[in-house]
C-alpha cells in the first residue's frame, strides 16, 4: 500500500505555529539542527538538536489533507507547535528528497519469521533492560486476551501485580543524568509521566474490551506506588503533567468500575482506596484526580436519579438536585463510554440528552442510522461553530457529505470561538465536492475568523476572476480590526503579501518588536529605502550600545539592510560615514570591530 503524500506548504506551517516559534524553528532548519529524519508510512520521526544535552525527539502523523498530529519531547506548551516541529516539517518541504522513506514497521514485521522476532526481542531487551517489565507486563495482557477469546466465560489470569509496581518504582527512582550537562527537571518529569502512560494504555485497552476486572489489576498497583507523595518525584514547578496523567487515571479507573462485576466487599475496598487517595491529591489541587472513580464505586448503576434520566423522567439540573459538582460533566462521560460498548443505545441517547452533551447526543443517532434526526436536532439545538463541526464531521464520514456542507454552513451563523476551524474544514470540504461558491463562502469567514496568509492564500485561490473585489474587502475587514501584540506578526505577512505596504511599516512603527520590524524592512528596503535606514539604524545602535556580543552578527545584518537601502536613495556616501563613527566610538568592542571593516569593504569595492 502507497502512503499518502500530502501537500505541505511553508505557509501552511505557518499557521501552526505561533509567529515566534516559526521564526525559531526556521533558524533551526538552516543551522541543520534536524537529523534522522525517517518518514514510514504515514508518521515522521525526526531527532532535533538544541539547547540540551540529547536531542529533542518529534513526532507527526500525516494524511492526505497534511498534519494531523505531532508531538515532542520538549517541554513546550504555549500555543502552535513549537521551534522542533517547525524545523521538521520545514525540512519535510523543502528537502523531502533527503528524507529517508522506509516501511512502517507493522509491514516490516508482518512475513518475519517467530524465531527471529524473538531474537530481535530478546537483543532489544538486553539493549535496553528497562524495557523489560513493560514488555513482560504486554505479553501477559495478550495472553490474557487469547484466553478469553478462546473461551469468553473464564475470567483471564491475574494481571502480575509486582511487574507493573516494578516499572512504577522505576520510573520514580533516581533519574539517570542528574548531574549531566544540560538536564532539564521539567523535561525529566514530563518524560517519566510519558512512561507511566504506557500503563495506563493498557488498563485502557482492556476497559475498551469491556474487561473492568483486568484493567483494575492494572490500575491498582499503578496508583497505589504514586501514593504517600511518591508521585511527588514526578513533579516540578509548573509542569502539570502528573496533574493530567492523574486526571486520566481517574476517567479510566471509574469506566473499570462501572464495567467490572464486583462483589460487595470488593467494592467497599474500591471506595475506601479511593478516598484515601483523593484526600491525599486534594492537598494539592482544588479539584483532585480520583472523584469521578469515587462516585463511581459509590453510586454505580443503583444510583436513583441516574436510573430515572436514563429513563427519560428527568432532565440533567434534577440529576444532582442542586448545583452539579464540578466533575459532573465526566461522571456522565464515563457513564455514556460504558452504555454505548455495552450497547445501551436508547439509554445512551436518553442520558446525552438529558445532560445537554449534543455532540455525543448527534453523533450517536448518525451511527445508529438515525441521520434524518440527527441533522433535524442539530438545526433546532445546536448552539456553538464546534458542535456544528463534530456532527458535520460525522455525516461526512457516514457518507452524507451533502448534509454536512448543510449542517457546517449552519454552524458559521452560530456564536463561538471555534467558528475559524469550522470555516476552515466546509472550505477545503466544500472545494472538494466542487462547490465552489460555498468554498469560497467558507475560505472568506475563515479569513473574517482567524486572519492569516494561509487562509488568505486560500480565498485568493478560491475567487477566480472575483478576487479583486474579495481582495479589497478581506484587507479592508483587516485594518478595522484591532491589531495587538500577539496578532501582529500574522498582520504584517499579510499586508506584506498584498503588497500593502504602508499599512506594514506602520504596524511594525506602532510595536517596534524587530521580529516584527524586521520582515518589513527586507521586503520594502528598495520602495521605502528612508524608513528601511532609520529603523535598522535603531535597531543595530541597541544590540551595539547593550554590548550584546552575541548578538553583533545581527547588528552587522541591520547594517547591511540599511546600506542597501541608502545606495537606491543615493545616500550610500552618508552610511559609510555612519558605520565608521560606529566603528571608532566602539572601537575597544573587539569582536565588533572586524565584522564593521568587512562590511564596509563590501560596499566600498
Amino acid at each position: 500500500m502507497v502512503d499518502p503524500d500530502p501537500t505541505l506548504t511553508e505557509a501552511a506551517v505557518r499557521d501552526l505555529a505561533r509567529p515566534q516559534s516559526y521564526d525559531r524553528g526556521g533558524n533551526y532548519y538552516a543551522e541543520g539542527a534536524v537529523v534522522k529524519l525517517v518518514r514510514r508510512g504515514e508518521t515522521i520521526r525526526a531527532a532535533v538538536e538544541g539547547s540540551q544535552y540529547e536531542p529533542y525527539q518529534v513526532w507527526i502523523e500525516l494524511d492526505e489533507t497534511g498534519v494531523v498530529d505531532t508531538a515532542c519531547s520538549c517541554p513546550y506548551d504555549h500555543g502552535g507547535i513549537c521551534k522542533h516541529r517547525v524545523a521538521v516539517l520545514l525540512t519535510y518541504v523543502r528537502d523531502s528528497d533527503g528524507i529517508d522513506q522506509r516501511p512502517p514497521i507493522s509491514e516490516l514485521i508482518a512475513d518475519a519469521e517467530p524465531e527471529i522476532l524473538r531474537d530481535v526481542l530478546t537483543s532489544l531487551t538486553e539493549s535496553r533492560p528497562e524495557l523489560a517489565p513493560q514488555i513482560e507486563s504486554e505479553l501477559e495482557t495478550a495472553e490474557s486476551e487469547d484466553e478469553t477469546e478462546d473461551d469468553e466465560h473464564s475470567r483471564p489470569p491475574d494481571i502480575n501485580r509486582e511487574s507493573i509496581r516494578q516499572q512504577v518504582q522505576y520510573v520514580l527512582g533516581p533519574t539517570k543524568g542528574q548531574s549531566a550537562h544540560g538536564y532539564d527537571p521539567y523535561e525529566a518529569a514530563e518524560t517519566d509521566v510519558e512512561k507511566l502512560r504506557g500503563l495506563l494504555d493498557q488498563a485502557r485497552t482492556a476497559v475498551e474490551a469491556g474487561d473492568g476486572e483486568t484493567a483494575l489489576d492494572i490500575l491498582e498497583p499503578l496508583a497505589n506506588e504514586l501514593m504517600d507523595e511518591e508521585w511527588l518525584a514526578l513533579s516540578y514547578d509548573d509542569s502539570n503533567a502528573i496533574y493530567k496523567f492523574f486526571d486520566e487515571v481517574d476517567r479510566v479507573l471509574a469506566e473499570a468500575l462501572l464495567t467490572a462485576d464486583l462483589s460487595e466487599a470488593e467494592r467497599s475496598d474500591w471506595k475506601d482506596r479511593l478516598w484515601t487517595w483523593e484526600q491525599e491529591m486534594g492537598g494539592y489541587t482544588h479539584h483532585p484526580p480520583y472523584s469521578v472513580a469515587l462516585e463511581a464505586a459509590q453510586r454505580g448503576w443503583d444510583f436513583e436519579p441516574l436510573q430515572r434520566a436514563m429513563q427519560g423522567d428527568i432532565g440533567y439540573a434534577d440529576l444532582w438536585g442542586g448545583d452539579p459538582p464540578w466533575y459532573a460533566e465526566d461522571f456522565i462521560r464515563a457513564r455514556l463510554n460504558v452504555l454505548k460498548r455495552q450497547g445501551r443505545n436508547e439509554e445512551y441517547l436518553v442520558l446525552a440528552e438529558a445532560a445537554d452533551l449534543i455532540d455525543d447526543y448527534v453523533t450517536k443517532l448518525v451511527e445508529e442510522g438515525r441521520i434524518d434526526e440527527a441533522i433535524e436536532y442539530g438545526r433546532h439545538n445546536l448552539s456553538s461553530p464546534n458542535e456544528a463541526l463534530t456532527l458535520a464531521q460525522t455525516l461526512r464520514n457516514h457518507d452524507r457529505p451533502q448534509a454536512a456542507l448543510e449542517v457546517a454552513k449552519h454552524g458559521l451563523t452560530l456564536d463561538g470561538s471555534e467558528k475559524a476551524e469550522l470555516a476552515e474544514w466546509l472550505r477545503n470540504r466544500a472545494a472538494s465536492l466542487d462547490e465552489p461558491e460555498v468554498a469560497l463562502e467558507a475560505a472568506i469567514a475563515t479569513f473574517e475568523a482567524s486572519p492569516t496568509l494561509a487562509a488568505y492564500q486560500a480565498a485568493e485561490e478560491l475567487a477566480g476572476e472575483e478576487w479583486m473585489t474579495i481582495r479589497e474587502e478581506l484587507l479592508t475587514s483587516l485594518r478595522n480590526k484591532d491589531t495587538t501584540q500577539r496578532v501582529a506578526r500574522r498582520h504584517v505577512e499579510i499586508f506584506l503579501y498584498a503588497e500593502q505596504y504602508e499599512v506594514a511599516i506602520d504596524i511594525a512603527n506602532r510595536f517596534s518588536d524587530y521580529k516584527l520590524v524586521k520582515p518589513v524592512v527586507e521586503e520594502v528596503w528598495d520602495e521605502h529605502p528612508d524608513w528601511t535606514i532609520d529603523a535598522c539604524k535603531e535597531h543595530a545602535k541597541q544590540i551595539i550600545e547593550e554590548g550584546q556580543s552575541q548578538r553583533y552578527r545581527h547588528a552587522v545584518q541591520w547594517l547591511e539592510t540599511a546600506g542597501k537601502a541608502a545606495r537606491v536613495v543615493g545616500k550610500l556616501d552618508e552610511w559609510c560615514v555612519y558605520v565608521e563613527d560606529l566603528r571608532d566610538e566602539h572601537y575597544r568592542k573587539y569582536k565588533l570591530r572586524p565584522m564593521l571593516e568587512e562590511l564596509l569593504e563590501g560596499f566600498t569595492e
